[in-house]
């Protein structure tokens, strides 16, 4: 229930079809991907954009990788909540997961300071499940 002191934390946030919509400009090679799930299939779409990373990490292009973390470090204090969230548990847990797993220790050096920060909070986060589900 919303009260007068109730605060919206998300209220001039960006919206996950304005970030989409980003992420289809400077990654053209992507829309037809995220353009595949219908636009409340956030945590989809990010996955589409993780396995773009991915694939960077795989083809060894150092460069096009940095523009991918550079991208999400320059949105991680402009998204609102829902894509806060799917940055962690999609992008994040692709790539601590996903087929370049082996690789994130030597790729982390290539993150800036928030993404870096997001992805060791959410690999801490996913290790201490882990560890208390044994």
């Amino acid at each position: 229930m919303k009260g007068e002191n109730w605060i919206n934390l998300d209220e001039g946030k960006m919206k996950p079809e304005e970030y989409f919509d980003l992420v289809m400009k400077e990654f053209p090679e992507t829309k037809l991907g995220i353009l595949e799930w219908e636009s409340e299939m956030i945590h989809m779409r990010m996955e589409t954009f993780a396995e773009y990373t991915i694939k960077q990490i795989e083809n060894n292009d150092i460069d096009e990788l940095k523009r991918c973390f550079e991208f999400q470090e320059s949105k991680i204090e402009l998204i609102n909540s829902e894509l806060e969230n799917a940055l962690n548990v999609s992008y994040c847990e692709a790539l601590l997961l996903g087929d370049a797993a082996d690789e994130m220790e030597r790729i982390t050096q290539y993150m800036s300071e928030k993404l870096k920060a997001e992805y060791f909070a959410y690999r801490k986060y996913y290790l201490d499940l882990v560890k208390s589900s044994e």
